[in-house]
């Protein structure tokens, strides 16, 4: 004797089906990025390659310094700047080495010579105390390839 399914499972798996189907398809699409954008002066023969010109990003400012402030509060700054070419600009990656500052926005897509951009730093001065210097690295296809912004100044602790 042979049982169906009942139709909320059959409906289950069509779903499931088409999903995956949709996903796997979704996969073949093509990249909006080409290999352009990429600059890598190294050779496997150890000759030069030829000198390839890279945008530069031009920051309207490369430090904050919020001066004294308690400790506790959370500064938030916007680094502005602009592509200023030769080319497309493409920011690959915006880090820092400590959990109290937080790069929460920057460009994601590439920015064609002329567009201006911004890059939206976090700074929790919880449990800090004294002078201080947190570094943000912007990773990019520029010239140069790693720029650092500071956010500085001094926190006081109230202990």
């Amino acid at each position: 004797m042979k049982s169906t399914p009942p139709q909320w499972m059959v409906s289950a798996a069509m779903t499931s089906w088409i999903g995956l189907m949709t996903g796997l398809m979704a996969c073949e699409s093509p990249q909006t990025l080409d290999t352009a954008l990429v600059f890598n002066p190294a050779t496997a023969s150890g000759t030069s390659s030829p000198t390839a010109q890279r945008p530069h990003l031009s920051f309207r400012d490369t430090v904050f310094a919020f001066d004294t402030v308690s400790a506790g509060r959370q500064l938030r700054h916007e680094f502005q700047f602009i592509n200023e070419g030769p080319g497309v600009a493409l920011i690959a990656d915006v880090s820092t080495t400590c959990g109290c500052t937080v790069p929460k926005t920057w460009p994601r897509e590439p920015l064609a010579e002329g567009e201006e951009g911004r890059i939206e730093v976090w700074f929790d001065t919880y449990d800090k105390s004294g002078d201080q210097d947190k570094i943000v690295r912007v990773v990019a296809n520029t010239d140069p390839g790693v720029t650092a912004l500071h956010v500085i100044g001094h926190v006081v602790s109230p202990r």
